[in-house]
């Protein structure tokens, strides 16, 4: 068969290709200032003095220039939430049933996979194989109706409208985070174990001390997307535990109240702002963890 010569010489070849190039550098510049522009005008906007706000966009006044911090303490201070049991939460209180929730939520969520994870890729009993088999059916069947049955049953545990309660909901092991696990503990060689073995080193001092380490950074980052994840869900605390209202939950709420002490933009930008300031402080200090590719990974010896 006669192959066919390519007719375009190289240097078009090549300037067609700076071309495309340059076509989407200016695409992706678009998209980011997109992303951008939003995000810095809300800041802004939640440092605006009210009134020079108003009357700079009924053209009435000049762009403002000042920065007040006033619109943060109205949102986390002023406004409350009140629950069904009539207590009233403000969004400093909300913040911290978030953050005993998220955190909770995010160990809990983080370590039973991790567990079982470990037990079925290290321990290869016949078992092992029916686990693996079962976290990809349920992972696959949709479950329908879950719910009253979970809050049915946390009522006849006593455990509904209760953190506990929340917890042991959270201790599953039927997600990806299994099958992510599963396939870092079985890249391990299993000379570390047999090595320790030898050592006289007992089962649980090879888990945490020889296996644990090495996957560090895959139950590392499962646990900060699960804390991003848990942070910003409202609907299942607000359903859950309607006695502890979330900052999420609250700013659900917020998002949708009419009263005039929260009815400017810049007072619910602030509180909007407030529920972002700590992903966006994980995601600072953590973000070469957030980074790693959980799917694969390198094993140093």
């Amino acid at each position: 068969m006669i192959k066919k010569k390519n007719l375009l010489p190289n240097s078009m070849i090549k300037e067609s290709k700076s071309v495309m190039n340059i076509i989407i550098f200016v695409v992706l510049i678009v998209y980011f200032l997109s992303l951008l522009i939003p995000i810095i005008w809300a800041v802004y906007t939640a440092f605006n003095d009210i009134e020079a706000y108003y009357d700079f966009y009924a053209f009435n006044g000049d762009f403002p220039t000042k920065l007040v911090i006033d619109n943060f303490r109205v949102a986390f201070t002023q406004y409350e939430v009140q629950t069904i049991s009539g207590t009233s939460y403000n969004f400093l209180e909300m913040t911290g049933i978030s953050l005993i929730y998220t955190l909770g939520c995010a160990f809990f969520y983080t370590l039973t996979p991790t567990l079982v994870a470990y037990a079925a890729a290290r321990f290869k009993f016949k078992f092992s194989s029916v686990i693996y088999a079962f976290v990809i059916i349920a992972m696959a069947l949709p479950i329908v109706g879950s719910m009253p049955s979970e809050i049915k049953m946390l009522k006849q545990l006593n455990l509904f409208d209760s953190f506990f309660g929340m917890f042991i909901l959270r201790m599953n092991f039927l997600s990806i985070n299994f099958l992510i696990l599963y396939a870092q503990f079985e890249m391990i060689p299993m000379t570390y174990s047999e090595a320790a073995k030898v050592d006289g080193a007992s089962n649980f001092r090879i888990m945490t001390q020889v296996i644990l380490p090495q996957a560090i950074s895959t139950i590392t980052t499962i646990f900060l997307l699960s804390f991003i994840t848990f942070w910003n869900d409202y609907q299942i605390p607000r359903i859950y535990l309607p006695s502890y209202p979330t900052l999420a939950e609250g700013l659900f709420t917020f998002s949708l109240d009419t009263l005039p002490i929260v009815r400017d933009a810049p007072v619910k930008l602030a509180g909007f702002i407030g529920l972002t300031l700590p992903i966006v402080i994980v995601f600072g200090v953590l973000n070469k963890k957030l980074r790693i590719n959980v799917a694969t990974g390198g094993i140093k010896g």
